[in-house]
């Protein structure tokens, strides 16, 4: 028997998923901003792109991603929800975490 409690509860974790792409969407326009900032400050007539801006674009689309994973995780366990099962999405969650963690390995090492 499914209640509320765990539609709400599914809604929660979605909006967990939603929160988590939005800190990162903003934190990447902060870093490419912040850059564009300083090459004002430079006041270099040239034009471009930093470094950071790159980090900034990559930290969006991993929000971006990260919202879009978290729609697909929302509707699959509304779905489950609705016949009456759950089905254990650990590898999709496995994958999910290791795409992140590879591109954030990729972007360390670019820093360096």
């Amino acid at each position: 028997m499914v209640s509320a409690t765990d539609h709400l509860a599914n809604e929660r974790t979605f909006l967990a998923w939603v929160r988590t792409g939005i800190a990162l969407i903003g934190f990447g326009f902060v870093i490419a901003k912040f850059a564009i900032f300083l090459d004002l400050i430079k006041e270099t007539k040239d034009v471009s792109i930093s470094s950071s801006v790159v980090y900034g674009e990559v930290l969006i689309f991993m929000g971006a991603l990260t919202i879009t994973y978290g729609i697909y995780s929302y509707v699959a366990v509304e779905k489950d929800l609705q016949r009456g099962e759950y089905k254990s999405r650990s590898l999709q969650n496995t994958i999910f975490a290791g795409s992140i963690i590879v591109i954030a390995l990729v972007m360390s090492f670019l820093l360096l």
